[in-house]
């Protein structure tokens, strides 16, 4: 057997990595006539690829109005009026029009976090301000909307695998808190099963960071 070269290990590991955290990703069918509509208001670039394999995506630009012939809305990309307008149920534009018909009509509607600019800049302006605009984002999950984190197989990867790494759990306290919050901006990422103390909630609710349990 002739010997790997770096470039081919590092292929056949990546490839390994991938199929193992993820089953492997199908490749795009060309003829797509058969399948489920969806609709996507954003780009549809970042939506994972079996997203992207298993429905004949639509722009919003296609919306005319009905949303019966989508099984699903994927939203990549919101504008902070848009969030507040589909909140307060108000349907003045084609974006917020089709995501009220989705919610009446009862179709799934997912949002990716990579939809909310805001909350790249978690912490360094009003608080009053971002909390508002995730109470816009809370309103639109208990009216069902799925909030999505991360996008493909390669975001969980990243950021469960870089090199020091390990995520944070047991139980944090205040202290613990404080020097995470010390550490990085916007969202702390701990560990499934991970115990917050009331002390250490309220500072990450004064310190505006979002927690995901990974």
């Amino acid at each position: 057997m002739a010997e790997l070269t770096k470039e081919q290990l590092i292929e056949l590991i990546t490839k390994e990595v991938l199929r193992t955290l993820g089953g492997g990703e199908p490749e795009e069918p060309a003829d797509k006539s058969g399948l489920p509509r969806a609709l996507v208001i954003g780009p549809a670039e970042p939506l994972p690829k079996p997203v992207r394999t298993q429905y004949r995506l639509a722009s919003i630009e296609e919306y005319q109005g009905d949303i019966q012939p989508y099984e699903k809305v994927f939203v990549t990309a919101i504008t902070r009026t848009q969030l507040a307008d589909t909140a307060l149920g108000r349907d003045s534009q084609p974006v917020t029009c089709a995501l009220t018909n989705a919610l009446l009509y009862g179709k799934e509607v997912y949002l990716y976090d990579i939809a909310l600019a805001h909350r790249k800049l978690a912490g360094r302006g009003s608080r009053g301000f971002y909390q508002l605009l995730e109470g816009y984002v809370r309103t639109l999950q208990s009216y069902g909307v799925k909030l999505v984190q991360g996008t493909t197989v390669i975001d969980k990867y990243q950021r469960t695998a870089a090199p020091g790494a390990d995520l944070p759990g047991g139980v944090i306290t205040e202290a613990v808190a404080l020097e995470l919050c010390r550490k990085g901006e916007g969202e702390i990422v701990l560990r499934k099963g991970t115990v917050l103390t009331p002390s250490a909630k309220d500072v990450f609710l004064h310190q505006d960071r979002h927690i995901t349990y990974l």
